[in-house]
């Protein structure tokens, strides 16, 4: 019988550079930590661009994810010219350049498809982990590290899991990053396997009382079936009866079995029939946050009041007759909870066009790009297309916590597509 040996577990100095950027994943639920991975990646992006840059600037992944991040942080530089408060704006540019030397680490680690399959692996186990430790709340009251769902609102849970007291994240950060868990599954497991999983995650993101993570399910699952649609070039009868009958079921259950989810349903519908007031609800919040947004658009439409200083322009700009902002003590926003609002608050026009090309240039990478490149492109694609989806409340793009979760599945998705074009070059050669 072999002897056990450690070293068979320890990672090889090769396997490193990818546990690294698998830690961001790995540490996001806890706080500030993720941090300190963010940093080792830029530190060492650094180096290797001065290492490599000859042959680095020829790249096609190299020259797109460049290029994108320049197009979102240039915009960050113009806004310091009328940024309300210069030196929180100064800094968020300073600090914003650790992503894009983040990035061209990952871009170096993830360059070949068995990485890119390894990393893929081990970040779907992570996801699954996730939405375990999300089941145990829902059955126990208590996830497996004895956190409850806090108390948002008076007589309003909402699922937390292992991001502790930050009880908002949860499941809108779910919805962002479980095409990674389904993809891997899809590929790789049992359709039994499939199934559960995909079920168990949306039913924890309809019990999260997160509303925008329910449009987000909502925008992925539809995703899928046009994709699905697109491949077998005909609308499966089959697929979609049952995907209607297994929705209409589970959300009927929900809604009989769950005071709370059918509270935030009829609040949500309220809102937009007007039969509801909702003036005590987040969407109440949310209107008289993007009247103030609108003021602050009209009023500085070129490059916006700083990146980074909707929180402290808001009073210049709150509606008159805002109940929150008259109230004592003065309610003042961090941010608009809208991706286009927040953009062109925060860095006006020029903001917005950089985003709009940005992700015209990489909706156009992977529309071009060979099937097989697609193909390992379309997990972090997925995930992204949740995050900017439009029509949804979204973080603060320019928070840390929310710029580090987009620069890392964009350097990801930029990783992917070199990955995918080196392996076809190898492969032409060989042939040749």
């Amino acid at each position: 019988m072999p002897r056990f040996n450690l070293s068979m577990c320890w990672p090889t100095r090769d396997q490193w550079p990818l546990l690294l950027i698998w830690s961001c994943l790995l540490a996001l639920p806890i706080g500030r930590v993720v941090e300190v991975p963010v940093m080792l990646m830029a530190i060492a992006g650094i180096y290797l661009l001065f290492m490599h840059w000859r042959t680095w600037r020829y790249l096609p992944a190299f020259r797109l994810f460049v290029t994108v991040f320049l197009l979102a942080w240039i915009p960050i530089l113009v806004s310091l010219v009328d940024a309300v408060r210069v030196e929180s704006t100064a800094t968020m540019s300073v600090n914003h350049l650790r992503f894009g030397f983040g990035g061209l680490f990952i871009l170096h680690v993830l360059s070949t498809p068995t990485a890119q399959q390894r990393f893929l692996a081990l970040c779907a186990w992570v996801l699954l982990f996730w939405v375990v430790d999300g089941v145990v709340q829902v059955s126990f009251g208590r996830d497996l590290f004895g956190f409850p769902p806090p108390e948002t609102m008076p007589g309003v849970e909402r699922l937390n899991a292992l991001f502790g007291r930050e009880g908002l994240v949860y499941a809108t950060v779910l919805t962002v990053f479980c095409p990674l868990l389904w993809e891997h599954a899809r590929r790789h497991w049992a359709r039994w396997q499939l199934v559960a999983v995909v079920f168990a995650t949306i039913v924890i993101v309809l019990l999260s009382g997160a509303r925008s993570a329910w449009i987000s399910i909502g925008v992925l699952l539809l995703a899928y079936g046009i994709l699905f649609s697109i491949r077998s070039r005909r609308l499966s009868r089959r697929l979609s009866a049952a995907t209607i009958v297994a929705v209409t079921v589970t959300v009927t259950t929900m809604w009989f079995g769950s005071e709370q989810f059918a509270g935030r349903v009829n609040t949500a519908v309220g809102a937009f029939t007007g039969s509801t007031d909702v003036m005590g609800d987040a969407i109440g919040h949310r209107y008289w946050i993007a009247r103030g947004a609108v003021n602050m658009i009209r009023a500085n439409p070129v490059n916006g009041v700083g990146a980074g200083g909707f929180r402290y322009a808001f009073p210049d700009y709150a509606a008159a007759d805002d109940p929150y902002f008259n109230a004592g003590p003065a309610f003042s926003p961090y941010h608009s909870h809208h991706l286009w609002l927040e953009i062109l608050s925060e860095s006006g026009i020029i903001g917005a066009a950089g985003l709009a090309t940005l992700l015209l240039l990489l909706v156009m990478a992977g529309v071009r790009a060979p099937a097989h490149v697609q193909r390992c492109m379309l997990p972090y694609a997925l995930c992204l297309l949740v995050a900017y989806f439009p029509v949804n409340s979204h973080m603060a793009i320019y928070s840390s916590f929310w710029s580090q979760i987009l620069w890392w599945l964009i350097a990801l998705y930029c990783a992917a597509y070199g990955a995918g074009l080196a392996s076809a070059a190898n492969q032409d050669g060989a042939a040749k």
